[in-house]
């Protein structure tokens, strides 16, 4: 190929428990070496974060040291990027948004919280948001949204979704499906403040003169009605600066013909870098054929990949990936 092809990584977990800041410079030097230009680290899961907050709850493994200031530190000197990322929505076990107030949870339709934060509360949108305000102020070039959405089909049902879908349209929409006339102004009321999260940080990444990147579903627009993701009307409205659809397959032909759908949604509005999963969601895929998947959909129309995951990644991957 003739064409540079951009190459990056999320990376979960960003460095080794055991050995601490030792694994840091090691893990960018061989990236760099296999010409990789963005690491993804994953600072939050569903609670403790991995860098040193003073608002979130900081994960035992790093509270004598800051992971991310070291990282940011190396990845610089070897001249590779960082995104910071995070899971926006996840809140369960060792979050101190939800311990404090667990009113805030998402529900499901019979009322039974689960693991998540519901979007449509102020408190959750601004316990999201100043997380991602103490990550700008690190040395990194941009930040990261991943589970940007709900956690499935049957969130959020909470009082204040429930209640304030029924003031606006006279139905409780856990009443609602899809042959249903108000189907679609549920599907628009539902995504709305998953969007209006990524506006707000948008403004801020723009004043900061940050980059912002997502990790979205690659079902589109399947992913609007499932999951209140609608990726395809932030890039349209230049809310992002690089969408990774999660393109997770065994099959080259599966990644080619979901890159081409992803390629005329976005319109060229956004860089457009394919998300392979070296082992998620699929059985652990050869190195032969991650090369082909990665070719298949860099000619497709993206114009780069991110793996998933750096510890899955093996030396005979970026050997043969160092040839893109």
């Amino acid at each position: 190929m003739s064409r540079r092809i951009h190459k990056a990584v999320w990376s979960h977990p960003y460095v080794d428990y055991t050995s601490g800041k030792k694994s840091v410079r090691p893990m960018v030097e061989r990236l760099a070496g296999a010409g990789f230009e963005l690491i993804i680290p994953c600072l939050k899961v569903h609670g403790p974060v991995h860098y040193q907050s003073r608002v979130a709850r900081v994960a035992e493994w790093c509270r004598e040291w800051d992971p991310l200031a070291v990282l940011a530190e190396e990845a610089k000197r070897a001249g590779v990027k960082v995104h910071a990322w995070l899971c926006v929505f996840p809140e369960g076990e060792g979050s101190a948004l939800v311990e404090k107030r667990p009113g805030l949870s998402a529900q499901d339709p019979e009322g039974k919280r689960v693991e998540w934060a519901c979007p449509r509360a102020a408190e959750v949108q601004d316990y999201e948001f100043s997380l991602y305000e103490e990550l700008l102020g690190y040395d990194v070039a941009g930040v990261h949204l991943d589970y940007i959405r709900y956690g499935n089909a049957k969130s959020c049902f909470c009082r204040r979704c429930r209640e304030g879908f029924s003031e606006a349209y006279g139905i409780d929409p856990s009443r609602l499906d899809w042959r249903d006339a108000l189907w679609g102004d549920w599907l628009a009321f539902r995504a709305g403040p998953v969007t209006r999260f990524v506006e707000r940080l948008r403004k801020a990444t723009r004043a900061r003169k940050k980059e912002l990147s997502a990790a979205v579903f690659p079902d589109y627009p399947g992913c609007l009605v499932s999951v209140g993701q609608d990726w395809a009307d932030w890039v349209e409205r230049g809310l992002l600066d690089l969408v990774l659809p999660m393109n997770y397959t065994s099959s080259a032909e599966v990644a080619r013909r979901r890159t081409q759908a992803h390629a005329a949604y976005v319109k060229g509005k956004a860089p457009l870098w394919e998300g392979l999963g070296r082992n998620s969601h699929a059985a652990y895929i050869p190195t032969k054929n991650l090369l082909a998947q990665a070719e298949a959909v860099v000619a497709s129309g993206a114009e780069g990949i991110c793996l998933f995951s750096h510890a899955a990644v093996r030396d005979e991957d970026l050997k043969a990936l160092k040839k893109l």
